[in-house]
């Protein structure tokens, strides 16, 4: 379930700390904040992809191809990135497995987006979704994922808008 009154830590356009203001409130109005995206691979070039819950504010019913969440006002990004990944998929995770790619500042929807990948070579049945959060988890081929995830027209998949770079990333990872 969502927590409107969770604390999200509100940065100004340089991404340098201001103060703690409450979810609903930062995104209600507009103010600029932390995200983190993980991307998790494994070694057969598959992307650990989720169905977003119909139940979620942001998005329901959509598949990403990473593990996301807003950065809370105690979190860094490096530790907000560890607990999403914890909260919405079980996989036991810590900083140090975590490789940060860039920091993207996505303008339209004022978000600082810390972009991470993870190798992870678990199984499909290891990830414990929380049902409030996550529908479905599924690894899906690279090469299958980048044609949703590039394909602005598929309505049925979240498209970050630096999903190229990423893509290649991984691709030669």
């Amino acid at each position: 379930m969502v927590d409107a009154l969770e604390l999200l830590l509100v940065v100004n356009e340089f991404d340098e700390p201001l103060e703690p203001r409450p979810r609903h409130e930062v995104l209600k109005e507009g103010h600029w904040h932390r995200v983190a995206h993980v991307w998790i691979i494994n070694d057969k070039h598959e992307l650990l992809c989720q169905k977003r819950s119909m139940r979620k504010d942001i998005s329901p019913g959509m598949w990403e191809p990473f593990v996301a969440g807003h950065v809370c006002h105690e979190d860094n990004y490096f530790s907000g990135a560890v607990r999403e990944v914890r909260e919405e998929t079980g996989i036991p995770v810590n900083k140090e497995g975590l490789r940060l790619v860039k920091i993207y500042k996505a303008s339209t929807v004022k978000e600082f987006r810390a972009i991470f990948y993870l190798k992870w070579n678990g199984l499909i049945d290891d990830v414990v979704s929380e049902p409030d959060e996550i529908d479905e988890a599924r690894w899906i081929p690279i090469s299958t994922a980048r044609k949703h995830i590039m394909d602005e027209n598929d309505t049925q998949w979240f498209h970050p808008g630096y999903a190229k770079e990423m893509l290649s990333v991984l691709s030669l990872g």
